[in-house]
């Protein structure tokens, strides 16, 4: 059930209102294709399934369903990043703490393998995947930027961080939606993770201190 403002005038319980609305949006389009298709789904499917109305949809999404596919999706890793605590890492083991990430986004796509590959297929007729790079609040990817920053052995010299994060993540999301295209053997998966992890060390100027 969607959360309810409390108090009439409390900013933080419309706010959290409003998350759930957006929340439930996006699970039931997740929901819709799985089950009827990203082609079949309509928005109208999409507001009876996540009990909203339509106007509300196009409110918080007025690119209609391709943007809410783009924006769910796309902001899960970064959601993932902002989310840990500098306390949970050791800031001594980059090529850890960068596997462990890399395993996890790796997750992340297989789990959501059908909208993956309904969002590409969406792109192709005139979406636009760059929609969540488009809408970034740049003091969120600042805050990854600098947490990546503190590892020991980072450089990033004259380089805008805000901008290696942007490369790393494109080097990233670009090499599993190819293996979403071209699927890998099992046995391979582990070997991807290595080469994205080399590339990203090279990517954030990585040196063993």
């Amino acid at each position: 059930m969607l959360a309810k403002k409390s108090v009439p005038g409390d900013k933080r319980a419309i706010t959290r209102d409003k998350e759930a609305k957006i929340s439930a949006i996006s699970e039931a389009t997740r929901r819709l294709i799985e089950t009827v298709g990203y082609e079949k789904m309509t928005i109208r499917d999409i507001a009876e399934e996540a009990d909203v109305s339509v106007g509300l949809i196009y409110k918080y999404f007025p690119g209609g369903k391709f943007e809410i596919l783009a924006r769910g999706f796309g902001s899960e890793s970064l959601d993932r990043m902002l989310k840990m605590n500098i306390g949970d890492v050791d800031l001594n083991d980059f090529p850890g703490y960068m596997r462990a990430l890399i395993k996890y986004m790796q997750q992340i796509f297989k789990q959501n393998e059908v909208m993956m590959k309904a969002l590409i297929a969406a792109s192709l007729l005139g979406g636009d995947m760059a929609v969540d790079v488009k809408n970034i609040d740049i003091n969120d990817y600042a805050r990854v930027a600098e947490f990546f920053c503190n590892f020991k052995g980072v450089h990033a010299g004259d380089k805008d961080p805000v901008k290696l994060l942007l490369y790393w993540g494109t080097c990233i999301k670009g090499t599993f939606i190819s293996c979403l295209m071209y699927p890998l053997p099992p046995g391979d998966e582990d070997a991807i993770v290595e080469l994205l992890v080399d590339q990203s060390l090279r990517i954030w100027g990585y040196k063993s201190p």
